[in-house]
């Protein structure tokens, strides 16, 4: 075909016309890779901590939802800002509410799960406590600054994404006292204990010291490495027993949660149970509103979801703004094509060349000029995609996207192949030939 001699006599031109399409091809690609790839960390984060766990927090994952569910939002002309503050007066979820909600679990899976169960997959309702800080921990005049310092409570462990490796959890007796007893994260039994990452149980039985106060390793969490749904990261923290975190770090240093698997109670009953027993531990009257919220982890995954789509969106209309300068290039390659090949048009048509063929022609050159550019962009956006740790999220072009992505190549390149071809086309032979 001639398109591959324009492309030789005039580089620059073909390359700035393969550009666009490519640009737009390798955003589009991209973006709906990312948004497949977050789709199904979510999906997955989802099913580990199961959609019906039940969240008492301050913050609502939906401030409409949270007003629509708990009162009227006061002052809402004023917008965010107010809502934050309203928020942030709140007070945080206490150890009364974490035994106020007793009556809706099994006081059997409530203390922490037997030996073998995989967090978040229990048939019977649970509930956990959990409150997060920041915190220095020292071990033989090394420090380890700004760890996470999470005190729990409950059956914590469906609260997280790993599981204890080596060593062993807490007893029952541990979580409810305040025994100076901690689970390490497996990078701070690698990089401050100096355990070996193949076998973690060098780290159990060391003395680590924070706040002032020394703990004994009992067990190590397994490497979690980074995920998009985790209510608690655990590879650079330390699990104590609630009230042993309370006097490391101080009560109001905690940001506290209280979760709830209400087991096979219907999900919405056991919201408005929920919300129901906590209003009475904190003695609300029916005309106050909630003082705390209620989330759901399919709030969460909805609400992350959403801001997922946002971004897509942006990335979908970059995307086309930059298909569409590449489908006003292969007009421009094509239509200065026709001109400077009006000769051979009108010799062709002399000599019996029909003029569908010419059309088509002039369409599959333009066809392989977008092509050219979604082959580029592809390979573009399978190099930035293999350049993503799989540690933080798994991208990957798909052969169904690749697919997608030509598809819509090639249309571009049907779109602006047609203007030009039909110019062809039309062309008269003799006026042709006496160019």
């Amino acid at each position: 075909m001639e398109i591959f001699h324009q492309i030789k006599t005039d580089p620059l031109r073909a390359f700035l016309s393969l550009f666009g399409v490519s640009v737009g091809i390798f955003v589009v690609t991209l973006s709906f890779a990312l948004v497949e790839a977050f789709s199904k960390a979510v999906a997955s984060g989802f099913d580990h901590f199961g959609s019906d766990m039940i969240m008492v927090e301050r913050f609502p994952v939906d401030s409409h939802g949270d007003d629509a569910a708990g009162g009227a939002a006061e002052r809402p002309d004023e917008g965010d800002s107010a809502d934050w503050n309203r928020y942030a007066a709140r007070p945080q979820a206490s150890w009364q509410d974490f035994l106020a909600v007793a009556p809706l679990t099994d006081p059997s899976a409530t203390p922490g799960m037997t030996e073998g169960t995989t967090p978040g997959m229990t048939a019977g309702a649970w509930r956990a406590f959990a409150g997060k800080a920041d915190a220095d921990i020292y071990f033989e005049g090394k420090t380890m600054r700004d760890v996470r310092l999470l005190g729990v409570g409950g059956a914590w462990q469906h609260l997280v994404y790993s599981s204890v490796c080596a060593g062993r959890s807490f007893s029952t007796a541990e979580t409810s006292g305040s025994e100076p007893k901690a689970i390490v994260g497996a990078k701070i039994a690698s990089e401050l204990l100096g355990a070996d990452p193949s076998d973690y149980s060098a780290a159990c039985g060391k003395t680590i010291r924070s706040g002032g106060r020394n703990l004994t390793v009992t067990g190590v969490m397994s490497l979690e490495g980074k995920n998009i749904i985790s209510l608690y990261a655990t590879d650079y923290a330390i699990i104590v027993p609630f009230a042993t975190a309370e006097a490391i770090a101080g009560s109001d240093a905690l940001e506290t949660m209280v979760a709830v698997g209400p087991g096979a109670m219907d999900r919405d009953a056991a919201v408005g149970e929920v919300r129901r027993l906590v209003r009475a531990a904190r003695r609300l009257s029916p005309v106050q509103s909630d003082n705390f919220a209620v989330n759901t982890m399919e709030d969460l995954c909805r609400q992350t979801m959403s801001l997922t789509g946002k971004i897509s969106t942006a990335g979908i209309v970059i995307a086309l703004f930059s298909l569409l300068i590449g489908g006003f290039g292969i007009v421009n390659i094509m239509l200065v094509s026709v001109r400077e090949r009006s000769w051979q048009i009108g010799l062709k048509l002399a000599l019996g060349a029909t003029r569908r063929r010419i059309l088509w022609e002039f369409i599959l050159e333009a066809l392989l000029l977008s092509a050219l550019g979604a082959v580029l962009g592809l390979l573009l956006a399978a190099m930035v995609c293999a350049l993503i740790p799989a540690t933080l999220i798994k991208v990957a072009v798909s052969p169904s996207l690749a697919l997608l992505s030509a598809g819509i190549a090639l249309a571009l390149g049907l779109a602006s192949g047609i203007a030009p071809a039909l110019q062809a086309c039309r062309l008269n032979p003799v006026d042709a030939l006496r160019q």
